[in-house]
């Protein structure tokens, strides 16, 4: 081997190292199965070749989480989406396109057939013209995103190969905000801070633009500065800086409605800890593109947040239907996310499910053994334990845009057939189709993915995923700027910087209306509690409802990162349906809410109607889970018997 030789092997594991091993797209990897590789000067004018039988990318499709076993559906979504990202950015085509965006937007979904099929989207530029700011009657930022587009890639997982390709043509996606003149002390107030100066000096000389969740609301907690629910808001502003957008996150004590203060600044230069252009430009893109040599993605395989030129494929089912043995009705998102009732085989399963919020919290102290309750809320009130939290709503619009479609699944192996219902929210982005995320400027608003899977055979899957990236990045930052303070007595420990837990509710009724018997299985025993309950799931245990006078039940099992709370229906408690109280529209509930658990009193449950809360945990600090280049995701399972 020669030193020129060796040198050009060390520059390509360098690069590889950089790039990830997903630096080959189909026809150009540097090391192709049984095939040599041409060097670059000694390319033709030819696309490379792509063979991939027709029938393969034809018959692919959507795939659903019992295709999976040893939990290898979540492992997908950690682990493969930044994979395909990275296969999709080592085409110079799509390479070249992505290094010159100002923010971005990623989508992802698992297909059959062993291929994925990815998006990106991203503008070049960000204009605003101000009106009104910061003395008139009203303020209106007029913002585009210019030149806008979107890739889509189908990937062959196996080989990290694109086997199809499209690029849509560029285009400046336009939308307003506007702010009340409270809001705009507030926003100047975020303006003159220290930290804002420093960044930028005079920040009304530069393009930018506000978001907010407001100085207060039902879905803030603030317990960095001791605020209890209800007491703290946020504020987003994006700023252009010469060829990039930033970011200035600030946190707002609304106790005082007349006089809020500002608690906190921050700038920071991205939403997400790797954004697209950056990967783009660490990754060495192939000599040749293969956007030529591969067939387009068709609509139907394409991500259901992007399909449609960017935006979301909305293809809602019928309110009402009947397959796989199932009836269900649902309704559209108000704020608790869709709300379904099922029954199964002619019998009620349930009267309603739904997600009142997911919470997502930052910056947590260590969890040291507590259950959610006690960890979030150790003095059992409003004030959370960490820095910042949300109750997050699930809304059509703002941040819709919900009910997105209804997916049907074939019997596959050992997998009867079955369906699921996709929906989809972005809380806090603006519009039913988000815009201002969906062009890459996503700092604040969160990408949650809600889904229901029921199967012929009575098996039922509620499905949380997570994309980000809400204001991970500023607490990401924060923990490296004060990671020489947590070392104690020799010991390193970091707070959590991020966990979620995503709160199910339903209105249970196994085969009957009248009331429900309750049991539970510890792993060894089945014993029969007789009031409310909160309850740390373990491996092995199970949760039983049925029917005192049938043959109907439902059963739950419990895992560690699953907790569960049964009390009696009542219709002045938050949960699922019409029947409870509903977030943010029942006067005062809001600012009194924090954990299910603080419904559990001694009310007797045996015979009654009962709500079941079923907590899924996300505890994405314990593994990297990046922000729109991974999906955190976890599920429950619920099995019928007797129907």
């Amino acid at each position: 081997m020669t030193a020129d030789d060796d040198f050009t092997r060390r520059k390509y594991l360098q690069l590889a190292a950089i790039g990830g091993t997903s630096a080959a797209i189909a026809g150009c990897s540097a090391f192709s199965r049984g095939q040599e590789t041409q060097n670059a000067s000694e390319s033709t004018d030819e696309p490379p070749a792509v063979d991939v039988p027709a029938l393969r990318l034809e018959t692919a499709d959507f795939a659903s989480v019992r295709q999976f076993s040893n939990r290898n559906y979540e492992r997908m979504h950690a682990y493969r989406k930044r994979q395909a990202i990275e296969t999709l950015l080592a085409d110079p085509a799509v390479n070249d396109i992505v290094s010159d965006w100002v923010g971005g937007f990623e989508a992802y979904e698992v297909l059959t057939n062993h291929l994925e099929t990815i998006s990106l989207q991203g503008p070049t530029d960000m204009t605003v013209q101000v009106d009104g700011f910061p003395d008139g009657e009203e303020a209106q930022f007029d913002v585009t995103a210019k030149n806008r587009q979107t890739v889509y890639g189908l990937i062959d997982r196996r080989r990290d190969e694109i086997v199809a390709l499209q690029i849509t043509d560029p285009q400046d996606i336009e939308w307003t905000v506007t702010q009340t003149p409270g809001q705009m002390v507030i926003g100047q107030a975020i303006l003159n801070h220290e930290v804002v100066r420093d960044a930028f000096g005079d920040v009304s000389e530069r393009d930018w633009y506000p978001s907010w969740k407001g100085a207060t609301g039902g879905y803030t907690g603030l317990g960095q500065g001791d605020l209890q629910h209800g007491h703290g808001g946020t504020a987003v502003l994006h700023v252009k800086d010469g060829d990039e957008v930033r970011i200035i996150s600030a946190f707002i004590d609304g106790s005082d409605p007349e006089n809020p203060e500002i608690i906190e600044a921050a700038v920071l230069d991205h939403a997400v800890e790797f954004p697209p252009y950056e990967l783009a430009a660490s990754i060495e893109p192939a000599s040749e593109s293969v956007l030529e040599a591969v067939p387009d993605v068709p609509t139907e395989q394409r991500p259901y947040y992007t399909a449609n030129e960017g935006y979301h494929r909305i293809e809602p089912p019928s309110e009402s239907f009947e397959q796989d043995g199932w009836e269900i009705e649902w309704t559209p998102a108000d704020t608790q996310g869709v709300t379904v009732a099922a029954s199964f085989q002619g019998s009620p399963v349930f009267e309603a499910m739904d997600t009142p919020y997911t919470f997502t919290g930052y910056y947590l102290p260590p969890r040291e053994g507590r259950n959610t309750r006690e960890w979030y809320f150790p003095d059992d009130d409003t004030v959370f334990s960490g820095d910042l939290l949300f109750w997050d709503i699930h809304s059509s619009n703002p941040g819709g845009p919900g009910m997105l479609a209804k997916l049907d699944f074939p019997a596959r192996d050992e997998t009867p057939t079955g369906f699921q219902l996709k929906s989809h929210f972005h809380s806090s982005a603006i519009g039913q189709e988000s815009i201002d995320f969906h062009s890459g400027f996503r700092f604040g608003p969160y990408n949650y993915d809600l889904a229901y899977e029921f199967y012929s055979d009575g098996v039922l899957l509620p499905v949380f995923r997570r994309a980000g990236p809400g204001f991970v990045t500023q607490f990401v930052q924060k923990v490296e700027e004060s990671a020489e303070s947590y070392g104690e007595n020799g010991s390193y420990e970091e707070p959590v910087v991020q966990h979620y837990t995503s709160a199910k509710a339903i209105d249970i009724t196994p085969g009957t209306t009248d009331g429900v018997a309750i049991e539970l299985f510890d792993g060894d025993e089945w014993t029969t509690p007789e009031s409310e309950f909160y309850l740390e799931g373990e491996p092995g245990m199970i949760a039983r409802f049925s029917n005192p006078d049938g043959t109907e039940t439902i059963d739950i099992p419990l895992r560690d990162d699953l907790e569960l709370v049964v009390v009696r229906r009542d219709e002045s408690e938050i949960g699922p349906g019409e029947y409870q109280a509903q977030r943010l529209y029942d006067e005062g509930i809001p600012s009194r809410h924090y954990h299910p658990a603080q419904y559990v009193d001694d009310q007797p449950i045996q015979g009654e109607r009962v709500i079941v809360w079923l907590l899924m945990i996300g505890a994405i600090g314990e593994m990297p889970h990046p922000s729109g280049t991974s999906n955190f995701v976890t599920k429950g399972r619920i099995e019928l018997s007797g129907y």
